[in-house]
């Protein structure tokens, strides 16, 4: 997703080849239908088109990160608090890109600057340590005020208890997500409950073309024990299942997208718990969350003093700056 100088100069490199290979295949064809000689023209808008989605992302990554977004992350995001700055930095970016691509449209509620950058952390977090990584498949998030049923529809007209979902057939590139949830997730730390990672857990799974339960790119060896285990459990009756909340057990899908929100919700549990759980997730998710989200709170206690100047650079105290900025005219 980021631009970097040698991803740029691939691009570059594929987009004149492209470009040429276009020109010189209508000249040639020119020499037998001369109407084909009009096909020379193409080559600057082949250019222009492999090269649009690159050079955009890097007038995006080249604007400052606005101040209200970095406060949530600051306030709000324990994982952000746990990163260094470098880290935070190309956190930063990547939240920047998404924002830019992906729609974030409300429903009968208002999409608030605290909503859209969750968002955005939501798809950040799983795929923050792979290389090059693409949400090709999701084009729009939709807001809800609330649950929804199997209908899609929320308030008076439906009564469901879906949190989120990641949309088939006629919603496909949609994701839905309810805001009270969301903002729970980043709210509650510690109770392994996420609804912004679950849903795009499923999507990091979907990346290879099939909701099975393993993301693309994970070792043969660690997919076949994963398989495994996961027919293990899947198999348990309820009376001998683990400590994983019920709803993992739906199926292989599920179990992947909860155990994610577990993997960073509480990552220490997890560890203590299924020790060799962990270690797999760790290996498929390229994180280790225990060493590195040990003692991060959401307000990032252990790096952040409210009296202490605040790391945005300003020179103010934390709870004068972006402590109070991502409060002031933002949901508690």
């Amino acid at each position: 997703m980021l631009v970097t100088p040698q991803t740029n100069r691939r691009n570059q490199r594929l987009a004149v080849a492209v470009a040429v290979t276009t020109v010189l295949a209508f000249a040639v064809m020119g020499w037998f239908l001369p109407w084909c000689w009009l096909g020379v023209t193409l080559g600057p808008l082949v250019h222009w088109w492999i090269r649009r989605r690159c050079k955009r992302r890097m007038q995006v990554m080249a604007q400052p990160f606005p101040r209200v977004w970095e406060a949530v992350l600051r306030v709000r995001v324990a994982y952000f608090n746990a990163l260094d700055e470098e880290q935070q930095k190309r956190f930063c970016q990547l939240v920047k890109i998404f924002l830019d691509e992906t729609r974030i449209t409300g429903i009968r509620t208002e999409v608030d600057e605290t909503t859209r950058v969750l968002v955005a952390a939501s798809a950040v977090i799983p795929v923050f340590h792979f290389d090059h990584w693409e949400y090709s498949r999701l084009s729009e998030v939709l807001i809800y005020p609330g649950s929804f049923d199997e209908n899609y529809q929320t308030g008076q007209e439906g009564q469901g208890d879906t949190l989120g979902m990641v949309g088939v057939g006629h919603l496909s590139g949609v994701m839905i997500l309810s805001k009270p949830s969301l903002l729970a997730g980043f709210e509650i730390a510690g109770d392994k409950r996420n609804v912004g990672i679950h849903e795009f857990a499923h999507l990091v799974d979907q990346a290879d073309g099939a909701i099975d339960g393993i993301p693309p790119g994970v070792p043969a060896e660690i997919a076949r024990t994963w398989i495994r285990w996961v027919a293990q459990e899947l198999a348990h009756p309820p009376v001998k299942r683990s400590h994983i909340r019920p709803y993992a057990y739906t199926n292989e899908a599920e179990y992947f997208a909860v155990l994610l929100e577990y993997f960073f919700e509480a990552p220490g549990v997890l560890q203590r718990k299924n020790p060799q759980v962990y270690d797999m997730l760790e290996k498929m998710i390229r994180q280790d969350t225990a060493a590195f989200l040990s003692g991060v709170t959401r307000f990032g206690a252990r790096r952040i003093g409210r009296n202490s100047r605040c790391p945005c650079g300003s020179g103010k105290k934390y709870k004068k700056c972006c402590l109070r900025l991502a409060r002031q005219g933002l949901p508690n």
